[in-house]
């Protein structure tokens, strides 16, 4: 029992040994800021020199918190001259090594993404940070952390900056993307000088209520932020110029710059997505914003661009077919916009059953009416030129005979489709007809209009929805 008593104690004391080792050197390096462990380190003394004529220094040496990932001299030794002597380049550089908060490696056993100083972020795993190797990991300070790491962390352009900075880009994809800035009505912001007494609606100061925006950031994605990682695809001038021709007979116009730019539009919506896919990573087929499929040949890669927010690939092609992009338009025929008369007391939405395909369905009818050529109103927008093929189901069991009705494009009695007669029972989908649009129409007006009869069984308008389809033949 002496004996047993006797090697615990010897292991307690070579136990508190070690743990008294390890304070002795932690509580030294605890006795000092983060500046002062880092000038300390002659292997990190160049860094240490840029600490102190950015300013960071001062920083560093406060109260607060921090990490700094610090490159040695080794690391340094290629440090651009230019970064050095602009205090402004130089600041941004040395920034984009430090951040806020203690972060640790054996924290890091997931990815991490940290913002440093300057805004920018880097995405640490283990002893891994953006393309450096942490070290010599986690050294204690009195206000943080220093990691060393073998690689300086440039301060790249996010990828918006890179469009904007970089000319070496693709020119014609690049002017494109720059020349979507527009003034958009933004209440945020806007001062309210009174309201308007016929509509109630509040009267904004002029020039308060907008802002300058670029249309890719609202309806794509927002390049500029740091704190998400995005792919951008850029085509080659050559290969530019072949999309948006491809796309051009879709969006006639009554000037040929409105249909590039409605064509181009249509081509680069769909070359931006929420990840930043590495050449190992990057599949064969992104699914953009809008839901079309974008092929991805890696053969065509001719340059790879990093960004401080992702990656940008400059492409010798991306094919597309228009069958991908031109999707249907489908209408819920119960969501009219307006009624040519207010009719709202026989407007009926029900909910019915399809025997054929076993769903439900909600529809509209409208029955005894009593006007002549009465019809109900909904709008497109972005509807392209070309040929549609056009199917509604429009099932008739609330009375015994036919009827008709037709579906007016741009006007209640327009021409371009007849009159289609609705059978009692008729469940299936209807080819209601085909019209060609030779125009692009920025707003489209369709009409589901009844026949021209007051009489209430010949006058019925009923419907569960509208399909128009793209047609390529």
């Amino acid at each position: 029992m002496t004996r047993i008593f006797l090697i615990i104690t010897l292991a307690m004391m070579c136990g508190c040994k070690k743990w008294d080792d390890h304070n002795a050197v932690t509580s030294e390096d605890l006795k000092h800021n983060l500046f002062a462990l880092i000038s300390q380190d002659a292997s990190l003394s160049r860094f240490a020199e840029l600490l102190e004529q950015s300013d960071y220094d001062e920083v560093i040496a406060s109260s607060k918190t921090f990490t700094v990932f610090a490159p040695d001299n080794d690391a340094l030794a290629a440090l651009d001259p230019a970064i050095v002597n602009d205090p402004e380049k130089l600041k941004l550089f040395v920034g984009n090594h430090i951040a806020s908060q203690s972060w640790f490696t054996v924290a890091a056993d997931t990815m991490l993404n940290i913002e440093m100083l300057n805004g920018k972020y880097h995405r640490m795993l283990g002893k891994a940070v953006a393309d450096a190797v942490i070290t010599t990991a986690d050294r204690y300070a009195k206000n943080g952390v220093v990691q060393v790491i073998d690689r300086m962390l440039p301060a790249l352009d996010n990828t918006w900056e890179a469009i904007e900075n970089n000319t070496a880009l693709p020119a014609k994809q690049r002017a494109y993307m720059l020349s979507l800035f527009r003034n958009v009505f933004d209440v945020t912001n806007a001062e309210q000088i009174g309201v308007n007494p016929t509509t109630g609606e509040p009267i904004y100061k002029p020039g308060t209520d907008s802002i300058r925006t670029n249309l890719f950031w609202r309806n794509v994605h927002d390049l500029r932020d740091e704190s998400k990682r995005f792919t951008l695809f850029m085509l080659e001038d050559a290969a530019w110029d072949t999309e948006v021709t491809k796309f051009s007979p879709y969006f006639v116009t009554g000037t040929a710059d409105s249909t590039t730019d409605l064509s181009a539009w249509e081509v680069v919506k769909d070359f931006a997505t929420d990840s930043a896919y590495t050449l190992q990573t990057l599949p064969d087929v992104i699914t953009s914003p809008s839901g079309v499929p974008v092929p991805v040949e890696k053969t065509q890669i001719k340059q790879t661009i990093q960004t401080s927010n992702g990656v940008i690939y400059i492409m010798g092609r991306i094919d597309i077919t228009p069958e991908q992009k031109l999707r249907p338009f489908h209408i819920e025929a119960e969501e009219y916009r307006l009624q040519s008369v207010d009719k709202r007391s026989v407007t009926y939405f029900r909910d019915r059953f399809n025997s054929l395909t076993q769903l439900g369905f909600r529809d509209v009818l409208v029955f005894n009416h009593a006007v002549a050529r009465f019809n109900l109103n909904y709008q497109l927008r972005n509807v392209y030129s070309m040929k549609y093929k056009v199917y509604w189901v429009a099932v008739n069991d609330f009375q015994a005979n036919n009827f008709t009705q037709k579906l007016g494009i741009g006007d209640p009695l327009s021409t371009l489709l007849d009159y289609v007669t609705v059978t009692p029972e008729h469940y299936e989908e209807v080819l209601v007809g085909e019209f060609t649009l030779d125009a692009f129409h920025p707003v489209l007006d369709l009409y589901l209009t009844a026949a021209n009869t007051t009489n209430a069984a010949n006058s019925a308008l009923v419907c569960d929805y509208i399909r128009l389809e793209p047609s390529f033949n």
